[in-house]
């Protein structure tokens, strides 16, 4: 028995252990060299990084911050398929409120802004088969 809870104890801090938030995440898989909480990346990469509104793979995609997500958060722009979707890599997004320390790849996103300029984004949830809610955007980090 001790055995088994031992193990259980083991697993518990090892899954634990690998969880990763969005800031963390974009930090290790890129060459940004940026810091603080997800939605201050915008204004911190002023001058520092070019800056826009277009996506391009490579690029991170900084939400705004907002009352369900006080830090915002930050993905990176995998691939480019049109005007309008992109396939970010993320990690601590959930859909059931709160972020789980997982990383997602290739994870669908639209430009679901009502004048089509990227200032909303709506991501694909794949525990529900569909896309959530439109979150604000401050724009897309380019790498310098």
């Amino acid at each position: 028995m001790f055995v088994a809870l031992f193990a259980g104890v083991s697993l518990a801090m090892a899954s634990h252990a690998l969880a990763i938030d969005c800031v963390q995440y974009v930090k290790s898989s890129s060459t940004f060299g940026l810091s603080g909480n997800a939605w201050s990346w915008w204004d911190h990469a002023a001058g520092v990084y070019p800056r826009g509104n277009e996506p391009r793979a490579g690029a991170v995609l900084v939400f705004e911050r907002t009352r369900s997500m006080p830090a915002g958060h930050v993905a990176l722009v995998s691939r480019v398929i049109d005007d309008d979707t992109v396939l970010i890599d993320h990690a601590n997004w959930s859909a059931t409120g709160g972020g789980d320390g997982r990383i997602r790849r290739g994870v669908e996103a639209v430009d679901c802004s009502p004048h089509r300029d990227w200032s909303s984004v709506c991501v694909w949830n794949s525990e529900f088969r569909a896309f959530g809610r439109a979150y604000p955007v401050a724009g897309f980090i380019y790498p310098g």
